[in-house]
């Protein structure tokens, strides 16, 4: 137990409901049980004052060390928060709305422990239109884990944002959700400007079921744009498609001067795995070795 939290004495409920305020607000995960355990106090007040100990205590504690907790103890800490307090969107909320910047995307990650909740959705959808591009992109890409089938109308509606990470979350957004009535919308996004968005944009066809994306593939490696081969051909090593077309147009890329390039090159011609995608690596490999 923390050596500067007051103690808890158990025949003085007055002094305890003190010290949990206390405990909330400034204790460890590792006070966490002590606090628990004033739940079945008889006194209804220090039973109060637990509970919200306990979930503030949880929510602190998950904002300020959120990346230092493995995923399974955050959504053991999440279904915790959630049993413990059902107004525990009113506590997050101020710190959706509050000026740290980093307090508040922390705040959107505990959303996504909190899935069950209904007033998740409508948090988001405010949180979407934050002026703070980070807040947007982390939203968005929390509401398709959220959203159901007939919300697909609030995700589509972000395909036109102007920051281009909040477009190409709503791009996973929407693969996340499987519906393949989504691929006639999707399909005007095929010749996006930005690497990044097409890139997801043809993922998710192929992954929604369209499967005719060889010839934008072609196009996107055969640009002059580092970043759109990139983009292209890290599409072709997330995916198991297959043509002749593709595999010379890896192993052309392959003879790239752009170190990004030639690694999702390498990684494309692996993932295509054939006889003939390894001739290249084996061949162009020799071929850079002779050059050094």
């Amino acid at each position: 137990m923390t050596d500067r939290l007051p103690p808890l004495d158990v025949n003085a409920p007055g002094s305890i409901v003190n010290a949990l305020k206390e405990y909330g607000s400034r204790g460890k995960l590792s006070d966490l049980q002590t606090v628990l355990g004033f739940l079945k106090h008889p006194n209804d007040e220090v039973k109060t004052a637990a509970t919200k100990a306990a979930s503030n205590l949880i929510r602190e504690n998950l904002i300020s060390h959120y990346n230092d907790l493995t995923k399974d103890v955050r959504s053991k800490l999440g279904m915790l928060l959630q049993s413990l307090d059902p107004r525990v969107i009113d506590e997050i909320s101020k710190d959706l709305l509050g000026e740290s910047h980093e307090r508040r995307l922390r705040a959107i990650q505990i959303l996504g422990l909190l899935k069950k909740n209904p007033r998740i959705r409508e948090i988001l959808v405010d949180l979407i239109k934050d002026r703070n591009e980070k807040v947007r992109a982390t939203a968005i890409g929390l509401l398709g884990k959220v959203v159901g089938p007939n919300d697909q109308e609030l995700i589509l509606s972000l395909l036109n944002d102007p920051d281009k990470r909040v477009r190409a979350n709503t791009v996973e957004a929407l693969e996340s959700l499987g519906n393949k009535r989504l691929m006639p919308i999707l399909l005007r996004f095929r010749k996006d400007s930005n690497n990044r968005i097409r890139g997801n944009i043809i993922k998710a066809l192929f992954n929604l079921g369209y499967t005719d994306i060889e010839q934008d593939l072609i196009e996107m490696i055969k640009t002059p744009n580092d970043l759109m081969k990139a983009s292209a051909l890290w599409v072709i090593s997330q995916i198991t498609f297959f043509s002749t077309q593709i595999e010379d147009a890896a192993g052309h890329a392959f003879l790239s001067e752009n170190e990004m390039v030639i690694r999702n090159a390498k990684n494309a011609l692996n993932k295509l795995g054939t006889p003939r995608a390894l001739g290249y690596l084996r061949y162009l490999d020799m071929a850079a070795a002779k050059k050094e």
